[in-house]
């Protein structure tokens, strides 16, 4: 069984955590995509941040998504 991991976090960590990740310009210049539904990420639309198999995902805000990735 894969082991999946979502990091949670509250949204006045937002800059903090981005920034260690590296994710900040990616965000920023549209680079990063919601790995559930494929949309473009915002720090508007930021949902969370996935951990699988060693690789980080992003996933939107949408709750089919958050469902979908906790349910992976």
């Amino acid at each position: 069984m894969e082991e999946h991991k979502l990091l949670i976090f509250h949204e006045r960590e937002l800059e903090k955590v981005l920034s260690k990740l590296n994710l900040t310009e990616k965000i920023e210049k549209g680079e990063l995509k919601c790995s559930i539904c494929g949309k473009i990420i915002t720090k508007e639309n930021f949902g969370g941040i996935l951990g699988r198999n060693g690789n980080i995902l992003v996933i939107c805000d949408s709750i089919e998504c958050i469902e979908k990735a906790g349910g992976e």
